[in-house]
């Protein structure tokens, strides 16, 4: 178990392991977090002086245009009862990876080195929170879903530059983190991603605030990305709140 402090910025050039890599020039950092699991921050444990960052997830709205049957009571009890929806996926994205919509991604079935990374079309704005949805899961295949930030502008990239491992971007020259939501995930899960002014990213599941999964540097722009892995099969941006 890893503390929280120990993923701020100001302990990078203290951590000493494997999954930090710096340059020589120490011009950048990148780190990849897949296989670490953060403790949830409840209420339960000893107080910690960084987990005051907080998901705002407004309650449902009587007036939410949400139709009330069982699928979508779930998504409007965990939504804030308006979302924008000027975010999408960038059009660069794995060789393995379809695109249905703009908001809307899956993954085609393929050999076991599936290259499924794609990207949002614009970097975070800090203080909003990006909605997605898990709109297909396979229940035959395990793994959970990759994520991450970075200061690489997709539209730089080429689809044969993306690796099937996620963490093998963190050898890149730009500033890459990759991380793993740490629950395994099915259809009509709802994920949301925060990247607050200390630059602490906080991740909910449904609902519940999971706390703060890595601490990056967001004095720059940030695209986030995700890697479709395992059991989820297709995925969809519902939108952000501010």
């Amino acid at each position: 178990m890893v503390p929280p402090d120990f993923l701020r910025p100001r302990s990078f050039t203290t951590v000493r392991s494997s999954s930090l890599r710096r340059e020589a020039d120490e011009s950048r950092l990148s780190v990849s977090l897949c296989d670490l699991n953060l403790q949830q921050v409840d209420g339960s444990g000893p107080a910690h002086p960084h987990n005051h960052a907080h998901l705002h997830l407004a309650p449902p709205s009587a007036s939410c245009p949400i139709p009330q049957n069982s699928l979508n009571t779930q998504q409007s009890s965990v939504l804030p009862h308006s979302l924008e929806s000027d975010l999408h996926f960038h059009a660069l994205r794995g060789a393995h990876i379809k695109t249905l919509d703009e908001q809307t991604v899956a993954r085609s079935e393929h050999a076991r080195e599936e290259r499924t990374l794609v990207f949002t079309d614009r970097p975070l704005r800090t203080g909003e929170t990006v909605f997605i949805k898990v709109t297909k899961s396979s229940p035959a295949r395990s793994g959970s879903l990759s994520y991450g930030v970075t200061s690489c502008d997709p539209a730089v990239l080429r689809p044969s530059d993306l690796p099937y491992n996620p963490e093998a971007l963190v050898d890149r020259k730009e500033f890459w983190a990759v991380c793993r939501v740490p629950t395994l995930l099915q259809s009509s899960d709802i994920l949301g991603f925060l990247v607050n002014q200390e630059g602490e990213v906080i991740l909910s599941h449904n609902g519940t605030n999971a706390g703060m999964q890595v601490c990056v540097d967001n004095s720059r722009p940030l695209w986030m990305f995700f890697g479709l892995h395992g059991a989820v099969t297709q995925l969809r941006i519902l939108g952000k709140s501010v």
